[in-house]
């Protein structure tokens, strides 16, 4: 480790070791004995971690990545009303990966072709030049942070299988959702692109962690300071990559959802269905905001056995095998 690295994490150390918490955030530590126990050394490297990345948010000198070049270059092009679906093929076919990934897309459940999509042409004219640039976001960005750390690679796997996951998951409840409540407003590219980045923050995280990695190198370590910061370093990852205020309220909003019981006229929104999702998949068992159950009682969830339903596991699955190729074939 460098030494102004060691210093640095000697210094954020000694801070958790002493209860000594700056500023708004770490002054609700200091109010939470259990957050900071000086006798033990894995709690006060927790805290370090924790304090670390917290200090860089409010310096603003956390390190925020950029799009992957491909995905911001179909941005671009996306962007421009003379693109059309030859051009786009141009610049995504430099990325191996991503076209292979969209060929899958193409002939999974998620748009139900009867005819295989066997070239990039093919897949992108089912897509639909409107979809494009959602669906090359959010297979590209896995690719944002390769961690070369056994343990740190282990934990970024599974944060992005749970990405996966609640992605699918989201794509296949969307037209179910909004066919069975006009308050359920929700295209699917964008529902899955609010699964897929939900737990954007986490990255950034992981980078300060890998930087350390001799003293925070640890699951315990980084699961906590995840459930912390993710949902404020998530939103200002993706401001940064100028995303739209929806799904900024996603990376914020994700672990909780925003709907609240027996109150009627609200809107589902995709942090609800982020929310749902992780419900559905058991990714957020744990998590504060609505049940299943209630769910169902407002009206957004088609029925208690929706999920067990065959038709249903069939496409969550399709979709699910077709964004498994794009994670961890970088790794």
């Amino acid at each position: 480790m460098a030494a102004a690295s060691r210093i640095e994490v000697e210094f954020w150390l000694s801070k958790a070791l002493n209860g000594v918490f700056v500023g708004n955030y770490r002054r609700l530590a200091v109010n939470n004995p259990a957050s900071c126990q000086r006798d033990d050394p894995f709690s006060s490297a927790k805290n370090a971690l924790y304090l670390i990345v917290l200090d860089k948010l409010e310096r603003d000198d956390l390190q925020l990545p950029a799009l992957p070049g491909t995905a911001d270059a179909v941005a671009r092009a996306a962007a421009d009303d003379g693109c059309n679906l030859q051009q786009l093929a141009t610049v995504i076919q430099r990325d191996p990966a991503l076209t292979a990934s969209l060929i899958k897309l193409a002939n999974s459940a998620y748009l139900g072709g009867r005819v295989r999509a066997e070239s990039l042409m093919q897949a992108l004219t089912r897509i639909g030049l409107r979809r494009i640039r959602l669906l090359a976001t959010a297979l590209s960005v896995e690719q944002l942070f390769v961690p070369h750390n056994e343990i740190i690679r282990d934990y970024y796997m599974a944060s992005w299988c749970r990405c996966r996951d609640l992605a699918a998951a989201c794509a296949v409840l969307a037209p179910d959702l909004r066919a069975h409540n006009e308050a359920a407003r929700l295209h699917t590219d964008v529902a899955l692109l609010a699964g897929m980045v939900a737990g954007i923050g986490a990255l950034p995280v992981l980078a300060v962690a890998e930087q350390h990695q001799a003293s925070f190198a640890n699951p315990s370590f980084i699961t906590d300071a995840i459930e912390k910061l993710d949902v404020r370093v998530g939103p200002l990852l993706l401001q940064f990559w100028q995303f739209g205020e929806n799904l900024l309220e996603v990376a914020q909003c994700w672990r909780d959802g925003l709907l609240q019981p027996n109150r009627d006229g609200q809107v589902f929104s995709y942090a609800d269905v982020v929310h749902l999702a992780g419900r559905l998949t058991g990714h957020l068992q744990q998590s504060p905001g609505l049940t299943c159950a209630e769910y169902h009682q407002l009206g957004f969830l088609p029925s208690l056995d929706y999920w067990q339903q065959d038709t249903v596991q069939q496409r969550y699955q399709s979709i699910q095998q077709a964004l498994g190729g794009v994670i961890g074939d970088s790794l």
